[in-house]
């Protein structure tokens, strides 16, 4: 049968008909940034940061104001988040969102309430960094930085950048969040940041082009949670002894020569290291184990002791691996005394060897992991000791020997 011509031309026509719900660039905000307070007069007062682009272009860069930020409240984060327009003139798309700030009081509350919006909603993605602030959550949103006009696209660059250089950020987003707050083995935690300076001075123009700016964000540990709320905070060392339980990329140590008392050190860069938690019982009692296992070189040092002999090489590999394990012992110790929750997966991982085991405890799963006896192991290897064999110090007299 002879096709008509006239037929086909028109069914092609439909199939390249355009997107029936396009919106134009010029017609969007992007936000990079959201800020979650307490209420003055509702429970919320949501803070969004969206992008001025014409200040990112080479070209029409004007040395205005990079973000504009604009706040109002309410009771439910969904509500507010379409709500924006009175106050933006165009419509907010999340979905390049980098950082969600949560005041500490907030958290303190609970925030199950806006988390399943989040999770349910299609307009953000899973890659943003959930963040504690100590102060108005808001204030993060507008401080500026010389490097990076957005403010939480620097603070987004920034932790990761941190990570990858030296830890102290768990590199928490939205999935792995809830998935802690569901599991009975292992309890949430986030970064927690602060503002060194003065919020006014950052959250001005002027703060971009000073060489010293009048505040900047910085990391400030880890904020723990027992299910929903915030219940402490660890400093930004605990952190890293936090990130060795949970495969640590990179990092440096500075190691005493000698003992803990020894104003002597020697630099270790941490290039690869690989953990394993185990969880066992003896007599009734939880057995918290750690296995870490990993490899460093040599960077510098102020020993006076000839690295070229094997006995010395191998004095500081044992140094190291003392050091890394009472600064983790100490940690999990002190999470253990203070905050009372796993956040290191202890449960999970017992979970993992023992599920019937895991079952009889699962509901007081805390309670095991306070009393749990901390066993770490660790087994760290110096490859190699920089472009030098021998130290110069090694032939310089030592003073108290004299």
């Amino acid at each position: 049968m002879k096709k008509n011509p006239f037929i086909l031309s028109i069914f092609s026509l439909l199939l390249l008909t355009g997107c029936w719900d396009k919106t134009e660039l010029n017609d969007v905000s992007i936000a990079t940034g959201i800020a979650v307070d307490k209420g003055e007069e509702k429970k919320y007062k949501l803070t969004v940061e969206v992008v001025n682009s014409s200040e990112f272009s080479k070209q029409g860069a004007e040395g205005n104001a990079p973000v504009v930020t604009f706040s109002q409240e309410g009771n439910s984060l969904s509500e507010l988040s379409n709500k924006m327009n009175v106050g933006l003139i165009r419509e907010v798309v999340y979905s390049h969102t980098r950082v969600l700030y949560i005041n500490e009081e907030v958290a303190k509350e609970g925030i199950l309430g806006f988390l399943d919006y989040l999770e349910r909603s299609g307009h953000f993605r899973n890659d943003f960094n959930i963040l504690i602030t100590e102060g108005p959550a808001s204030d993060y949103t507008k401080i500026t930085y010389p490097v990076q006009k957005s403010p939480s696209l620097k603070v987004h660059q920034q932790i990761k950048t941190l990570l990858n250089e030296w830890g102290g950020d768990p590199h928490i987003q939205l999935t792995d969040f809830i998935e802690a707050i569901i599991s009975k083995g292992r309890s949430p935690v986030a970064s927690a940041i602060i503002i060194n300076g003065d919020p006014k001075k950052g959250a001005s123009i002027e703060n971009n082009k000073e060489i010293e700016v009048g505040a900047r964000v910085e990391m400030d540990g880890i904020a723990i949670f027992d299910n929903e709320k915030l219940v402490g905070k660890i400093s930004l060392e605990d952190a890293r002894n936090y990130l060795w339980t949970q495969n640590l990329k990179k990092t440096s140590l500075t190691i005493p020569c000698e003992d803990e008392a020894s104003m002597e050190n020697f630099d270790v860069r941490i290039i690869h290291s690989h953990s394993k938690l185990r969880t066992s019982y003896k007599n009734g009692k939880p057995i918290l184990h750690v296995d870490i296992n990993g490899e460093g070189r040599l960077q510098g040092t102020e020993c006076r002791k000839d690295i070229t002999k094997l006995d010395v090489f191998l004095e500081y590999e044992k140094n190291m691996e003392d050091h890394i394990k009472k600064e983790v012992t100490n940690t999990i110790q002190k999470v253990q005394e203070k905050q009372g929750v796993d956040i290191f997966g202890f449960g999970d991982a017992l979970n993992r060897s023992q599920p019937k085991k895991f079952k009889e405890v699962e509901n007081k799963w805390n309670e095991e992991f306070i009393k749990g006896e901390v066993e770490v192991h660790v087994d760290m290897h110096l490859l190699r000791n920089g472009i030098k064999n021998k130290s110069f110090l090694s032939d310089i007299p030592n003073a108290e020997e004299e």
